[in-house]
Order: structure tokens, then C-alpha cells, then sequence
């Protein structure tokens, strides 16, 4: 529904089937995510809060890729 960029985090609002709240704080919540230049689909592990609502989800953090030890 809505995705912004806010303080160089991203904020979206989205909808969701559900009636009950809740407060998330996660660190590694996967989400799919978009390559704005070839169009790749991918998921990527998420930082910041998530915020249930009836019928919403607000999320506002920001999706960073892993570096693997080795």
C-alpha cells in the first residue's frame, strides 16, 4: 500500500487479514524484497519495529543483507 522512506529507514503500511495487536521489535524478520534495477525478487532479514493493527501492518526499519563468516 504505501512504502516511504523516512530519517534513511523505510516505513510501509500494508494490509493484513488479522484483528488483534501487537508490538514487534525484530532483528532478523525475513521480507521479500525488490531490486529496483533488474526487477529480482529476493528475501532479506529486517531490523526495526513492526506495529499489528486491525487489518494493518506498519513496519519501520530497515532490510539488510548477511555477511557469512568464514
Amino acid at each position: 500500500m504505501i512504502n516511504t522512506t523516512i530519517f534513511n529507514r523505510l516505513f510501509t503500511v500494508e494490509l493484513r487479514n488479522g484483528v488483534g495487536v501487537d508490538l514487534e521489535f525484530v532483528d532478523s524478520r525475513p521480507v521479500w524484497v525488490i531490486n529496483s534495477e533488474t526487477w529480482e525478487q529476493s528475501t532479506m532479514p529486517f531490523e526495526g519495529v513492526v506495529i499489528m493493527l486491525p487489518f494493518l501492518v506498519i513496519t519501520y526499519g530497515r532490510p539488510y543483507k548477511e555477511i557469512e563468516d568464514e
